[in-house]
């Protein structure tokens, strides 16, 4: 498996598409993988590192969906993969997963 990050203009370029999909699906809770993405999908600077359980909302065509930033736990992440367990684990008990 290549780890590798993409460019940003590769996430921002179908970012329409998650959003739709989001929208179809309509989850009780999103969990973002790592810095990049999260900061790309709730259009803000994000560092997983200070903002571990700490919920961000994201509206999506006028519904608000829950959202989560955790540790990307391969390549590189995989140093911090116990934290993104515990992290998930958190996650799932706020909306009894």
């Amino acid at each position: 498996m290549d780890a590798r990050p993409l460019p940003d203009s590769v996430y921002i370029k179908y970012l329409h598409l998650l959003l739709k999909e989001i929208e179809i699906v309509n989850p009780k809770v999103i969990v973002l993988f790592g810095n990049q993405v999260s900061s790309i999908v709730l259009d803000k600077k994000i560092s997983v590192s200070l903002c571990r359980k700490e919920m961000f909302e994201k509206n999506i065509d006028n519904k608000i969906f829950d959202c989560y930033a955790v540790y990307y736990p391969v390549g590189n992440g995989r140093f911090n993969i116990d934290k993104s367990i515990e992290d998930i684990k958190y996650i799932m008990k706020e909306y009894n997963l």
